[in-house]
């Protein structure tokens, strides 16, 4: 039973989850876990600027977006860019088990404004 509630839940956030626009996104390049990013320039044009990382399903992780004085909208999307959990500068969460192949994810970010700012992006793997 609760096997059939999990799947359940998961099927009614993929439906309701914001999905980004792949022209709305520039992607600065990737991360692999316990790598920070050297600081990139975002502009407010376009809306969201990201890294991809690859990863199992399962893996706990933990990102951290600075983005010197600002606050930074921080998100977690799946390769087809489909939001699966966000927040402000700090976000853990656990990658869905889609199978034993790694797949390609994104941190999506921006300034909370929609201001242009520096950002530096750090991914971490947290235990299990």
């Amino acid at each position: 039973m609760v096997r059939v509630y999990l799947t359940l839940l998961a099927a009614l956030t993929c439906l309701f989850a914001e999905s980004f626009d792949p022209a709305d996104v520039k992607i600065m390049g990737d991360l692999r876990y316990g790598q920070t990013s050297e600081p990139v320039e975002c502009a407010s044009i376009p809306s969201y600027c990201a890294f991809v990382f690859n990863g199992h399903g399962d893996d706990r992780l933990e990102v951290t977006v600075k983005a010197g004085e600002a606050t930074a909208f921080v998100a977690i999307a799946d390769g087809s860019l489909n939001q699966l959990a966000s927040g402000t500068s700090r976000l853990s969460f656990r990658l869905p088990n889609r199978g034993p192949d790694a797949e390609a994810y994104y941190i999506v970010f921006r300034d909370t404004e929609h201001k242009p700012g520096r950002f530096a992006v750090t991914l971490r793997k947290t235990e299990k």
